[in-house]
C-alpha cells in the first residue's frame, strides 16, 4: 500500500485525535464487531454530531499556535514555540468558562476561533484547566501547571511531532514545554514527550513498533527517565533495542524515576493511559496485517483504547491517523463528529506553513 503523504499524516493526526476522543466520550463499544459506531447509534441524516472533547479541541489550538510561530519564522521573525502554544491555549480556555487572571495576555483570535465546534465547553472538564488561567506561562523549570499525573497533556501532544525537519530531541523539548503549561508531575511531562516523539517517527515513515522503540530511546536518554513511561513504550518487549535519532541530553524537566503505571484512587496515571493507547495501536496494526481494512482496524484499535478512557482514545487516534494517514480514519466518524471543517482547515494550513 502506498505510504501516506506528509499532508495526509498531518490531517490524519488532527482528525484522528478529535474523532477518536469524541467516540470514546460518547461511549464507543469495546466489542469486536465490524460496526464502527457504538451500540444503538444511528447513522440517520439527522443524527446529532458528536462534540469535540478537550483533547480534540486543544490539539487543534496547539497545532494552530505552532503554525503561527512558523509563520513568523518564515517571515524571518523569531518566536518561541511554547509562548505561541500558550497564547493559543488561552484562546481556548476562555471558552471553557474559566476566568482568566487580569495579568494574562490578550491573545488575538485567528481563523480557528470562528469555526463551529472548537470553542465549546468540554463534556468532560479537565481538572487542570485552572493552570492556564493564572496569567503566568508555565516553564519546565518553573511549571505553573497542576501536579496532576493524568494524561491530559499527552492527549494533545501529538502536534509537536508533526513539524518536519526537526530532530527528535527538539520535538521532545517542545512537548515538555507544552506539557508544563498545564502539568508538573514528571510522569505527565514524560508521557507527553513520548507521544510527540512517537508521532515524529511515524511522520518519518516508521511502523508503530519501531516508532515506540525510538520514542523509548528518547525517554531513556533522560537522566532520570520514568520507569512506567518506558514500560508503556516497551509494550512489545523489544523497544529498548530499537534505533533512534538524536537523543534528549541532560536532565530534562520532569525527570524522575518511577515504577509501573499506577492507578490513584481508581484513576490511571499518564503512564498507564499511554500503555493502554500504545497496546491498542499495536493491536490495530496486527489486525490490519491480518487483512482488516485500515478503517476497520482503526475503529477496532480505538474501541480497545476507549476502555482506558478518552485520553487513551485520543492518543491512539493521533498515532493511528499519523501512521496510516487521513484515509484510514473511518469516514462515518468524520461525518458524525463536530468541528471537522476546523480540523481539516488547520491541518491544511499546518502542512502549508511547514512545507509538508
Amino acid at each position: 500500500m502506498t505510504s501516506p503523504t506528509p499532508a495526509s499524516r498531518i490531517q490524519g493526526c488532527l482528525v484522528g485525535t478529535a474523532v477518536a476522543e469524541a467516540a470514546a466520550i460518547a461511549g464507543l463499544s469495546a466489542d469486536a464487531s465490524g460496526e464502527v459506531w457504538g451500540p444503538g447509534e444511528a447513522l440517520a441524516g439527522d443524527a446529532a454530531l458528536r462534540p469535540l472533547g478537550a483533547a480534540g479541541q486543544l490539539t487543534l489550538f496547539t497545532a494552530d499556535g505552532l503554525a503561527e510561530v512558523i509563520e513568523w519564522a518564515n517571515d524571518g521573525v523569531h518566536a518561541d514555540e511554547a509562548a505561541g502554544v500558550w497564547l493559543a491555549s488561552l484562546r481556548w480556555v476562555a471558552a471553557q468558562g474559566v476566568p482568566l487572571s487580569p495579568s494574562a495576555p490578550m491573545a488575538q483570535p485567528r481563523w480557528l476561533d470562528a469555526q463551529d465546534g472548537v470553542l465549546v465547553p468540554a463534556a468532560v472538564r479537565p481538572v487542570w484547566l485552572g493552570s492556564l488561567a493564572s496569567g503566568e506561562m508555565g516553564l519546565p523549570g518553573r511549571p505553573s501547571g497542576s501536579d496532576c499525573d493524568d494524561a491530559g497533556a499527552a492527549a494533545h501532544a501529538a502536534a509537536f511531532g508533526l513539524i518536519a525537519h526537526v530532530p527528535a530531541a527538539t520535538v521532545a523539548k517542545m512537548a515538555f514545554d507544552g506539557a508544563a503549561l498545564t502539568h508538573s508531575a514528571p510522569v505527565a511531562l514524560q508521557a507527553a514527550a513520548a507521544v510527540a516523539c512517537m508521532t515524529h517517527f511515524l511522520t518519518l515513515g516508521a511502523d508503530y513498533r519501531t516508532a515506540a522503540g525510538s520514542a523509548y530511546a528518547q525517554i531513556a536518554s533522560l537522566r532520570s527517565p520514568h520507569d512506567a513511561v518506558l514500560a508503556a513504550l516497551d509494550a512489545a518487549g523489544e523497544a529498548g533495542s530499537a534505533s533512534t535519532g538524536s537523543s534528549v541530553g541532560g536532565d530534562a524537566p520532569g525527570s524522575a524515576g518511577g515504577t509501573a503505571g499506577a492507578r490513584v484512587e481508581g484513576r490511571a496515571d499518564a503512564a498507564a493511559i499511554l500503555a493502554g493507547a500504545v497496546a491498542s495501536v499495536l493491536a490495530a496494526e496486527s489486525a490490519h496485517a491480518s487483512g482488516d481494512p485500515r478503517q476497520h482496524a482503526f475503529a477496532a484499535g480505538i474501541r480497545l483504547a476507549a476502555a482506558h478512557g478518552s485520553d487513551a482514545a485520543a492518543i491512539a487516534g493521533a498515532l493511528l491517523g499519523t501512521g496510516w494517514g487521513y484515509e484510514a480514519v473511518p469516514t462515518e466518524w468524520i461525518t458524525r463528529t463536530a468541528g471537522m471543517i476546523a480540523a481539516e482547515g488547520v491541518a491544511v494550513h499546518f502542512a502549508e506553513v511547514t512545507g509538508a
